[in-house]
């Protein structure tokens, strides 16, 4: 469980895209985008210039870390108590990981604020703090808080407060755990 719990995202880690390592500034996102994003380790490279987390790891790591960025009107989103200051002028970063049974999703429908898993149709609102709003999931998608470093670009505050993984029966009781950890 205990592995479950955590992600290789730390405070001050960049978010950048998914398929090249970009660095993400506020100004790069429009609003009603999508952005399939990363933490930015997986783009590091050692003396030798081989990554620094590599093969089956690097694999591993890369699906749980999976993260989307989207940007919503600031006065369109709802955020959960004590999440008040998640996201960076309408820019809110979601786990990738559907919570009913793990697919990635990116479906994304602007006007709605609806993010949609492709295999079993679970509906998430992601202006109102990830929410399921139809479909079997049961749990909201976890959410990464945001900020901006030094030069502008977005970054992590922490790791996710909820474990990113499906569902599954033994899963109530490790949040628990984690729930208690971060206070």
């Amino acid at each position: 469980g205990d592995k479950l719990a955590h992600t290789v995202w730390k405070k001050g880690m960049r978010v950048v895209q998914d398929v090249d390592g970009a660095k993400i500034r506020p100004s790069d996102m429009e609003i009603g985008q999508l952005v399939n994003a990363e933490p930015e380790i997986f783009f590091e490279v050692d003396d030798e210039g081989e990554h620094v987390i590599h093969g089956a790891e690097l694999q591993a790591e890369k699906a749980k870390a999976a993260v989307i960025l989207v940007r919503m009107r600031p006065e369109d989103i709802t955020p959960s108590k004590g999440r008040e200051n998640w996201g960076v002028d309408g820019i809110l970063c979601y786990s990738k990981i559907c919570t009913h049974v793990g697919c990635p999703i990116s479906l994304w429908e602007q006007q709605t604020h609806h993010l949609l898993c492709p295999c079993h149709q679970s509906t998430f609102d992601l202006a109102d703090a990830g929410k399921v709003v139809f479909g079997p999931a049961h749990r909201p998608l976890p959410q990464l808080p945001l900020g901006v470093d030094s030069d502008g670009y977005l970054i992590a505050l922490s790791d996710f407060q909820e474990i990113i993984a499906p569902s599954y029966p033994e899963l109530a009781r490790d949040q628990k755990k984690l729930d208690k950890r971060n206070g």
